[in-house]
């Protein structure tokens, strides 16, 4: 319990700087208006082009559905940078000695952080969805929180995934190439700028074991085309992933920790 009170008191911490700053989150996410404003306008060609639904979504569902997509995107942590900063550094080995698990730290730090930036996100989101796309076809209100559940389980990989690469500067001088290749992957395989049954069928079936499409395809997916077995079917992948994915940060960062007492930091 005494653990818990005090990884919250991190969580809270975080919050609360971020609040006095809510305005400037806000401000900072006009970015979302105008990478949503450039989807729409790319898609709407499209759709004039191609006809009334693609891969059985309308128009009015792939805005939402590229809105979900942008919104556990935008709204990660960028702590992942001082995590690489302070292997690089050699600050990390001041911080080996705090009472505390410095992952656990990190993702306290995230908690914190992404409540904010999913409410100054959320925001300019429906704002968007609502004035660009109307309210979205068929959505049943009951199906809310199990979007929501996938979409923070979505933000959570993510942020594992990040936390794996920067910790990998225990190893290698430089990783900001992880870092790229990384985003890249999530724009493409994740499903960011399209769903994946736009891909051949042999890629297709690639992208669903990988990791990448259960960031921000799955919950995107699930809000403009839900049913409770894709829910609970994809949603025990995405827990599976997460699992890898902090016993992966979880052990990196012991084992770099552990040659960096033994070589003397």
């Amino acid at each position: 319990m005494k653990v818990l009170l005090k990884y919250g008191q991190i969580s809270k911490i975080t919050m609360s700087n971020s609040l006095v700053y809510f305005w400037n989150f806000l401000s900072k996410n006009i970015f979302f208006v105008f990478i949503m404003f450039i989807y729409l306008m790319l898609w709407k060609n499209i759709y004039a082009q191609k006809g009334s639904t693609i891969v059985g979504l309308s128009l009015n569902a792939m805005i939402w559905y590229l809105i979900v997509t942008e919104l556990v995107t935008l709204s990660r942590t960028d702590i992942h940078v001082q995590v690489n900063e302070d292997v690089k550094s050699g600050n990390i080995a001041y911080l080996l000695n705090k009472p505390y698990n410095y992952v656990i730290y990190c993702f306290s730090y995230f908690v914190g952080e992404i409540g904010i930036k999913l409410l100054t996100n959320g925001i300019i989101g429906l704002s968007i969805g609502f004035i660009y796309g109307g309210t979205l076809e068929n959505f049943n209100v009951l199906h809310l929180p199990f979007i929501f559940l996938s979409l923070i389980v979505g933000c959570c990989i993510n942020f594992f995934i990040y936390i794996t690469l920067a910790l990998t500067s225990f190893w290698f001088e430089d990783n900001t190439a992880f870092f790229w290749i990384y985003s890249k992957l999530i724009f493409t395989l994740g499903g960011m700028l399209m769903p994946i049954e736009l891909f051949p069928d042999w890629l297709q079936k690639v992208s669903k074991y990988l990791p990448f499409a259960y960031v921000t395809y799955v919950p995107a997916k699930l809000a403009v085309d839900f049913s409770l077995s894709n829910f609970y079917k994809q949603f025990s992948i995405q827990l599976l992933y997460l699992g890898i994915f902090f016993t992966l940060a979880m052990t990196l960062y012991k084992k770099g920790a552990k040659n960096l007492n033994v070589n003397g930091g």
